[in-house]
């Protein structure tokens, strides 16, 4: 079976562990399947502090980290505060990619959206100053997300992760200046509009991911997901797209190291 060059830009080794399979078992296994590189995501102050140590501790396995105030989790102030903290203390840390899980999450209803909003402003702020690239994350939120983001235009710069609205809503973030990222959803049959956003992106702009445990691709959809499902991703994308497979491979993988690098897709 073809090994293709693949760097899973986001997944929770933890959480995947907490389903059943260790963190040194994915590790291995998304190895065995090519991936060369994958990010760990942190959502709240623990969770950073662990991706962080991850990340050093499989260094040679070339794993990286965010650090992140998910909104789900409706965290409080003294908690944010650690963890914008924490990001400045390791701005300069070369294994560090960018701030998030951040954003907005209308769906679970766990926080008010000004408290949200309040928040993802502050992470935001950060970015900026320091720089570095932000993973959002949206879910039922996008025209807000989208004025927010409006609102740091020239300044902020990303990736909209696991990107589930429609065509109009990717090209709009796109122009933003934003990377969009597709995860398993986008080999469901039915996730028509979805199919619709991928193959019509410019292709420097689109990054794919696992965001394993969760969403994962056919053939396996309905089990626990991990890194090593990445390529059914990218496989997804090729039957999407107009260009070569191996010019979508190539330039997927490009941008996803460019995205590790701190670089916005319009930048060279």
């Amino acid at each position: 079976m073809k090994n293709y060059k693949l760097i899973d830009t986001h997944c929770h080794l933890d959480i995947i562990e907490e389903q059943g399979l260790s963190i040194p078992e994915s590790i291995q296994k998304a190895k065995e399947a090519g991936l060369e590189k994958m990010v760990q995501i942190g959502i709240n102050y623990e969770t950073s502090v662990l991706a962080k140590d991850l990340s050093h501790q499989y260094a040679k396995e070339d794993v990286y980290y965010t650090i992140g105030c998910h909104p789900v989790y409706d965290i409080q102030e003294d908690e944010s505060n650690k963890i914008l903290g924490m990001i400045e203390k390791n701005v300069d840390d070369p294994r560090l990619v960018g701030v998030g899980e951040i954003g907005l999450d209308y769906y679970h209803k766990k926080s008010s959206p000004k408290s949200q909003m309040e928040t993802f402003h502050k992470f935001l702020d950060i970015s900026v100053t320091h720089k570095l690239p932000v993973i959002i994350h949206s879910r039922d939120a996008e025209e807000d997300t989208f004025q927010a983001l409006s609102e740091y235009k020239g300044k902020a710069f990303g990736v909209i992760h696991c990107f589930t609205y429609n065509q109009e809503y990717a090209h709009k973030f796109m122009e933003l200046g934003y990377y969009i990222s597709f995860s398993g959803i986008v080999s469901f049959k039915n996730a028509t509009d979805i199919h619709k956003a991928a193959s019509s992106l410019p292709l420097e702009s689109v990054l794919i991911e696992t965001d394993s445990p969760f969403l994962t691709p056919p053939p396996f959809r309905g089990k626990r997901n991990d890194p090593s499902n990445l390529k059914y991703i990218l496989e997804r994308m090729f039957s999407l797209r107009d260009e070569t497979n191996i010019e979508v491979e190539n330039k997927i993988f490009e941008n996803s190291i460019k995205f590790i690098q701190r670089k916005a897709y319009y930048t060279c």
